[in-house]
């Protein structure tokens, strides 16, 4: 949808998370990982797609400290954190440049994480700062490389993704950015800044909000 790779469900408690995320959809999440150049670990849901989402919180066996990390430990509640697009390093310098026109620091990241398997999974991933005058509307980006995609090794579970919706007080800066960066998908004018994700769940339609 919209060339989104996943999204990212947020707080500041793997566990409290994933039993939030369950209670809301009866849904069981699967296991993820660590992610020990960033301080985080997650647990992951498949969708009826290639799209996933990811459960991700600071994670307190690391001592590692991350301007995400930062960012997740502030979360007293639940809520969608940011969406990644599917990228290739090739345009990876463009996108840095765009993001430093419009003033947001963005850096490339080499990442890796451990799977409960032992497997180790290595990627790429153009992050904006944590804290950014955009929020989540500046989208990062991720070269899976030679990594097998999560989304083709997830346990199947009943969870679609059915709509993705977007609003903002300044849809043409926002816009201009998208432009900038090659994302698009429907932007609406609003009052307020929001993102949403619905899902098909077996427990009924249930709606991700940022």
């Amino acid at each position: 949808m919209y060339n989104i790779d996943h999204f990212m469900l947020a707080g500041n408690n793997l566990d409290s998370l994933s039993q939030y995320f369950t209670d809301l959809t009866g849904i069981a999440v699967a296991n993820g990982g660590i992610h020990p150049d960033l301080g985080t670990h997650n647990k992951l849901v498949a969708t009826s797609s290639d799209l996933y989402l990811e459960l991700i919180a600071p994670n307190p066996a690391s001592d590692t400290r991350t301007g995400l990390r930062d960012v997740l430990e502030q979360m007293a509640q639940p809520h969608l954190h940011r969406f990644i697009v599917q990228g290739h390093e090739d345009h990876f310098p463009a996108i840095l440049n765009a993001y430093q026109r419009v003033g947001v620091a963005a850096e490339v990241k080499h990442l890796s994480r451990q799977t409960a398997s032992g497997e180790t999974l290595r990627w790429q991933l153009l992050m904006p700062a944590a804290v950014n005058e955009y929020g989540m509307f500046a989208p990062l980006f991720i070269d899976w490389g030679a990594a097998t995609h999560p989304a083709r090794t997830l346990p199947s579970a009943p969870c679609s993704v059915v709509a993705c919706t977007a609003g903002h007080p300044e849809i043409q800066k926002v816009q201009a950015l998208w432009d900038e960066l090659g994302f698009t998908m429907p932007l609406a004018s609003a009052g307020h800044p929001y993102f949403t994700v619905t899902l098909d769940t077996p427990k009924g339609l249930v709606e991700l909000r940022a």
